[in-house]
């Protein structure tokens, strides 16, 4: 029997166990030891995992291309005991061989009941691949922090580069003019009061408690989300992924982890520059334009703000990292089959991003309220 497979004939049936690689630089012997079974009146043909070690797009091929060969002489084919990610190969390629369905304009008897059932069944299938897809994200975060490798790590502290550093002045220097524009429009309605002193507690607790963390995530939800989902999508378009698997790398480990910890790292350091920069964005207008010394400016500052409103949003730094870096990693895994589904996954990864950082914000609004906090 040949290295990459065993075959047991059994009563009515055939049972091809694989073993080995079945990738590309093998296809020329996995042809041959395919061509080298004997098959008798046996009416079932099962092909087994066995000791099958990798398989790549090539491999999963050849395999289907036997199994349609059996299919054609009447017999029935089985895949039993694959993992999943040697069978994903198989699955995308039935996939392209699947006839292709009615239309909604030619299928008879087409009506509400019907779109209705397409309906739920798409909203089944993306909540599916959703539920997958973020398995795969935290498989990757444990086995990165388990199984930690260079490459990893080099690769988060690119990352981080990217995300980070790269990002500072774009994040300070719109802070900094938010803090302008707060300081702008509260002193103009606290001047009916006559309290245009105290614009300095309202440019100071806005950004240390909301503005200052939530500017900053829309911001890198803007620029660095879409640059992973717009990254990740090209590689799998580009079969880079499965190039990476045939070598023996796990892509979740090696494109999702480095990505989701360099943001985790990433987003609360920008945030407390952003913080800072509203907060002085605010100190120049009143000094220039509303009369206060930087010195009454600074003292109210001071007083109005604890340490408690600094950590309120600081807290919120983390929990907004990690949902950009999923979805953006997630909608760029998803890509296939095109460059314009590259395009609408990446527009979707920034408004689903920006959604989920502006209902956790007021989760966590709702929550600290009842807190007292």
């Amino acid at each position: 029997m040949s290295e990459y497979l065993k075959y047991q004939p059994k009563p009515g049936s055939l049972v091809i166990s694989l073993k080995e690689d079945w990738i590309f630089g093998n296809v020329p012997e996995l042809d041959e030891a395919l061509g080298e079974v004997p098959v008798g009146e046996e009416h079932q043909v099962t092909f087994q995992c066995g000791g099958l070690q990798s398989i790549d797009i090539a491999g999963a091929w050849v395999l289907f291309r036997k199994s349609q060969e059996f299919e054609a002489q009447g017999r029935e084919t089985k895949f039993l005991g694959f993992k999943a990610a040697h069978f994903k190969f198989l699955k995308n390629i039935t996939d392209i061989h699947e006839p292709v369905p009615a239309t909604a304009a030619t299928r008879p008897g087409f009506g509400g009941a019907d779109r209705l059932a397409r309906v739920l069944e798409s909203v089944g299938r993306s909540a599916s691949s959703g539920i997958e897809q973020v398995g795969y994200v935290a498989q990757a975060v444990f086995a990165g922090i388990t199984q930690p490798s260079k490459l990893t790590w080099l690769e988060t502290a690119r990352q981080i580069e990217h995300t980070g550093a790269r990002a500072v002045p774009i994040v300070v220097l719109i802070s900094f003019l938010m803090g302008i524009v707060l300081a702008y429009q509260g002193a103009n309605q606290l001047a009916e009061f006559g309290a245009q002193v105290f614009v300095a507690d309202l440019v100071t607790i806005s950004m240390l408690r909301e503005m200052g963390v939530l500017l900053t995530a829309i911001m890198v939800a803007g620029r660095s989300g879409s640059a992973f989902a717009a990254s990740i999508g090209a590689m799998k378009l580009n079969e880079e992924i499965d190039a990476l698997r045939v070598m023996g790398l796990n892509p979740n480990q090696v494109l999702i982890f480095p990505r989701v910890l360099a943001l985790f790292i990433s987003l609360p350091l920008l945030t407390v520059l952003a913080m800072l920069a509203g907060i002085l964005g605010g100190l120049m207008l009143s000094t220039l334009a509303l009369d206060i010394s930087s010195a009454l400016y600074l003292e109210r500052a001071a007083d109005s703000a604890e340490l408690k409103d600094f950590f309120v949003g600081l807290v919120k730094a983390p929990v907004f990292a990690l949902l950009i870096a999923g979805v953006g990693t997630l909608k760029g895994m998803q890509v296939s089959g095109s460059a314009e589904q590259l395009g609408r996954l990446t527009t979707v990864a920034v408004v689903q991003a920006i959604f989920l950082i502006v209902l956790a914000d007021a989760v966590f609004t709702v929550v600290f309220s009842k807190l007292g906090i």
